[in-house]
């Protein structure tokens, strides 16, 4: 697994995606929100870089494992 991609934990639907590519992000800053079972999960960055990617749209349906976000 690639340490630069965030992936879909669990299946579900993206609700609300907060940043932009070639946004600046600091660790712990939000990215997106999902939701699974009636119940949103807010997606965090795991470490500082910059947004290179983001693989879905808000109102897309995800996987587990779906690559949403990559960040360098």
């Amino acid at each position: 697994m690639n340490p630069s991609h965030i992936g879909a934990s669990m299946p579900g639907t993206v609700i609300n995606v907060l940043v932009k590519e070639g946004e600046k992000v600091s660790k712990n800053d939000h990215l997106m929100i999902t939701e699974s079972m009636k119940m949103e999960t807010t997606i965090q960055a795991p470490f500082e870089g910059i947004v290179k990617k983001v693989h879905v749209k808000d109102g897309e349906a995800i996987e587990s494992g779906d690559l949403l976000i990559e960040v360098e």
